[in-house]
């Protein structure tokens, strides 16, 4: 509980980030608590509205910060793909410090929670996690 804190520099936003440190399996179970649309275990958690709300482009990929641009235009905390990619069609990932990912991909019913432990002095750049998407779709097409 003591890791959870504000962060950044206040001069350049008067939003701070807010770090949360939460498990790999906590990961996953927000990815598919998304996944089915707001829905546990026969209860609407999230409402459908908000779940859709989330998932709207806010910010269109061609509107981005150039540093930021690439596959993604962006909802209300989700990164949402944009490209021709077809199982990624409809797909989007939260994306934290030091390579913390939840990727969420409806066309595959699949939920992806990748966790980057900083303790460790590691951190994985989104280039190696997307080469890892690419390899984890490419076995999937072999079941």
């Amino acid at each position: 509980i003591n890791a959870q804190r504000y962060g950044g520099d206040k001069s350049k936003s008067m939003h701070p980030a807010y770090h949360i440190y939460i498990s790999t399996r906590d990961m996953a179970r927000l990815g598919y608590l998304m996944l089915r649309k707001g829905e546990w275990d026969g209860k609407q958690i999230i409402s459908k509205k908000w779940h859709k709300e989330m998932l709207t482009k806010w910010t269109p990929r061609k509107k981005m910060n150039p540093a930021e641009q690439g596959e993604f235009a962006y909802g209300y905390m989700w990164w949402l793909y944009d490209t021709k990619v077809p199982e990624l069609k409809g797909a989007y990932t939260a994306r934290g410090a030091m390579g913390q990912y939840i990727t969420v991909i409806p066309q595959l019913d699949m939920v992806i929670a990748h966790k980057t432990d900083r303790v460790y002095g590691r951190k994985t750049s989104y280039a190696s996690y997307r080469r890892l998407i690419e390899k984890i779709i490419a076995a999937k097409q072999y079941q």
